[in-house]
């Protein structure tokens, strides 16, 4: 069996993530996913999502079906391609992060095959529901990249300059826009704080990304419930005016 990249030697397909038109599929080893333990699917949602996420920002640079795979190979270790020449257009802490979560997933479908491996030899498998993770955000998954966020990195709050004490300072929400609520995210590419709105709902997120001598801020508006989305935006530009503005006074 080969994988994508031409490799011979795949002993267990792990996962592919494929393009679709406007979006990126994850496709998960058949026998792996009717064997799915639900805690495990749990533990797998956020961290397929945050890949998935980073393929699609690359999506347009792939001329191939599948954009990223795992599998085992032979030697009994795991393999994480991008497609032929793709790995090029990253960041190198970007696509080192994306690896290592890559890596993360298939050690927890490792864990499925090893704990049901178990269960078999001691007679007490039963046919699970199958479950095939989706790349799509729920409040599981929000909460979830929230934990990876801190687990992942150590800065756990933005810092601003406080004219008034002279000092750095954490952000409170007396900060934002009133109804705007500010929480740890998660991006392959750097720092990253999600924003939702009481009423509004997910905002979106803006990330801070390490350069050599300063900090670049890219920010993704959420896009869902099209109904508010004129009145989201216009909030969320005042979120990133608010943080771009003390950022800035931080390193004055």
């Amino acid at each position: 069996m080969k994988n994508f990249a031409g490799n011979n030697k795949v002993s267990i397909f792990l996962f592919q993530f494929v393009l679709q038109k406007n979006a990126v599929s994850f496709v998960l080893n058949e026998s792996i996913a009717e064997d799915m333990y639900q805690d495990i699917e749990e533990q797998m949602q956020p961290l397929v999502h945050a890949c998935g996420e980073t393929l699609m920002r690359y999506r347009h640079l792939c001329n191939e079906s599948v954009i990223m795979d795992g599998n085992i190979i032979e030697e009994g270790c795991f393999e994480v391609m991008l497609s032929k020449g793709l790995g090029k257009h990253f960041a190198e802490k970007e696509k080192q992060n994306l690896f290592n979560d890559a890596n993360e997933i298939s050690d927890l479908l490792t864990e499925v095959m090893n704990k049901r491996t178990k269960e078999m030899e001691r007679g007490i498998y039963t046919s699970p529901h199958p479950v095939t993770p989706k790349i799509q955000r729920t409040q599981s998954t929000s909460k979830g990249l929230e934990a990876l966020g801190r687990k992942h990195e150590s800065l756990d709050e933005l810092a601003f300059f406080d004219i008034e004490t002279d000092r750095l300072r954490k952000l409170k929400p007396d900060d934002l826009p009133y109804g705007v609520i500010a929480r740890k995210g998660y991006d392959h590419r750097g720092h990253c704080y999600a924003f939702e709105h009481v009423t509004l709902g997910d905002m979106g997120k803006i990330i801070l990304i390490d350069m050599e001598e300063n900090t670049r801020i890219e920010a993704e508006l959420c896009n869902g419930n099209s109904g508010v989305l004129s009145k989201k935006q216009k909030v969320f530009e005042e979120v990133i005016s608010i943080i771009e503005r003390g950022l800035r006074q931080a390193v004055i």
